[in-house]
């Protein structure tokens, strides 16, 4: 008959393997986001597929005016105003926001001319 064998293996390389297998498998996130901000290029590139600054102050600041930080939002001067730096925008709460409404923006808005 096979004996059991047991092999003590200590909890915290156990929890250690665990947390290097998650990551390898993009089961945790680089970052969360929280704390960070961004200034409107770097939300357009990251958030906006390179649309233009325009075209994101315009199909997504103008088009949802719940994303200005004056109403609540997540962004600070969606147009640069007197007194401002420039735009300002929270990462988290940006990031958040864009998975819930990617359907209800009109990605194929062009400007006007």
């Amino acid at each position: 008959m096979a004996q059991l064998i047991s092999i003590p293996i200590p909890e915290e390389q156990i929890n250690s393997a665990v947390r290097e297998a998650a990551k390898e498998l993009g089961l945790v996130p680089k970052s969360d986001l929280k704390g960070i901000t961004w200034d409107i290029n770097e939300f357009r590139k990251q958030c906006c597929g390179g649309k233009s600054a325009n075209w994101v102050r315009t199909f997504i600041f103008d088009e949802f005016p719940e994303t200005d930080y004056e109403n609540g939002g997540w962004c600070i001067a969606p147009h640069k105003q007197a007194g401002t730096k420039g735009t300002t925008i929270f990462a988290y709460e940006a990031t958040r926001w864009m998975e819930a409404h990617k359907y209800d923006i009109d990605w194929n808005a062009r400007l006007a001319n």
